[in-house]
């Protein structure tokens, strides 16, 4: 970052024509919290005032981790965000920052990626795996480029993870989620192959994943007892055992998903909710974006299960008063399950993989104690639930 780089960026994103930033500083913003990239708040001093030009702005780059970075990288979670932003953020039904100046080195087409991932699900299990127990190994970063500068949300609150949001909130991101849901409800463009969402819910090869499941799980579960108990296992297993038609069935192009919805994400201000952070954004079903909130968010004890089943109740029933009729109820509470025991199959994942700690505590660790509760006690169906 330079002063005359921010210059460069703010005219050619239209925003200033004669004024120049002279001076900036940058820290760490105070709300949220970030795993994937470096986020910088940055203060700006300009030798002119033009009217409309800011004073702060949001500026995000690729995460400085190299091993984390080459897993999110694999997940596209940087062009991802780069694709939200600059194609659906001007059109999303709920408060996100505004889009000020994004530029990226370019990836390969859609159908390189197609043929690369098809390739990759060929793999026979026992290369799969072996790559998935040395992923780390394996999978480098690429040297790509990537800048995103947007608003910065002043005066805005929020909840991280370590620490519980208030019921009150979680309805408010509920509500905000149905608003999202319902507006991109079937969509046309969430099937269109050229200028629509080209990223799934969870990935374009469920093989090669299953493989950093299959090569990990023992040795987290040997690592983390007190964190993965049997009946948690027994639903990853089983995750993994169908991983094909899970990850099939949760990316059907129902809706549009924010993704990563936990409470880290969402900023309250006095004029309403804000979403931010899409490194995650993708089409699927609807209950990926209700699990992972509902999943991350809840205290573990005797009441937990009871307050998850009235919020997703909450969800269900704000989807259906904004026009969604088409879903029924019984298909809400499969799919939650379903969700479930994805996000428990990633938490493996991330144990064996991620490097995400807040403070002393880390992401898994919290995520895990409070999913526990929430297990079914039995299999859900990948497939359409007969109503009576």
């Amino acid at each position: 970052m330079t002063a005359e780089w921010f210059t460069e960026s703010f005219r050619e994103s239209g925003i200033v024509n004669n004024s120049n930033v002279i001076s900036f500083s940058s820290k760490e913003p105070e709300s949220g919290e970030g795993f994937s990239g470096l986020t910088l708040r940055v203060d700006l001093e300009w030798d002119n005032f033009e009217e409309g030009i800011p004073k702060t702005v949001l500026v995000k780059f690729p995460s400085t981790d190299s091993k984390n970075r080459a897993l999110i990288e694999r997940d596209g979670a940087y062009d991802r965000e780069f694709d939200f932003y600059e194609r659906f953020s001007d059109r999303f039904p709920v408060r996100v920052p505004k889009l000020i100046y994004s530029v990226r080195d370019p990836i390969s087409d859609i159908e390189s990626r197609r043929k690369l991932n098809k390739s990759l699900e060929l793999l026979p299990d026992g290369a799969s795996k072996f790559l998935g127990g040395n992923a780390r190994k394996f999978i480098r970063p690429s040297s790509r480029r990537y800048a995103l500068i947007t608003e910065f949300i002043e005066n805005a609150r929020t909840t991280t993870t370590e620490n519980l949001a208030p019921e009150e909130d979680l309805r408010e991101i509920l509500n905000s989620l149905t608003v999202v849901h319902a507006h991109w409800w079937r969509h046309p463009l969430l099937s269109d192959d050229k200028e629509g969402i080209s990223w799934p819910t969870v990935t374009h090869t469920p093989k090669l994943m299953n493989g950093l499941y299959r090569g990990s799980r023992d040795s987290v579960i040997e690592k983390n007892p007190e964190l993965f108990s049997p009946d948690m296992i027994r639903l990853t297993d089983w995750f993994s055992d169908n991983v094909v038609d899970a990850v099939a069935f949760l990316n059907e192009n129902m809706t549009l998903l924010k993704g990563d919805t936990r409470t880290d994400n969402m900023l309250f201000t006095a004029e309403g909710l804000v979403m931010v952070d899409f490194g995650s954004f993708s089409s699927g079903r609807p209950s990926c974006d209700v699990a992972n909130l509902l999943s991350s968010c809840i205290e573990p004890d005797s009441n937990s299960l009871n307050i998850y089943q009235r919020l997703s109740d909450f969800y269900y029933d704000s989807l259906i008063l904004n026009g969604v009729t088409d879903y029924s109820k019984a298909q809400h509470e499969n799919d939650m399950q379903v969700c479930l025991a994805l996000q428990a199959y990633l938490l493996v994942l991330a144990a064996a993989h991620y490097e995400a700690d807040y403070g002393e505590s880390s992401l898994v660790k919290i995520w895990s104690e409070r999913l526990t509760n929430l297990i079914p006690l039995t299999s859900p169906l990948l497939e359409q639930v007969a109503t009576v």
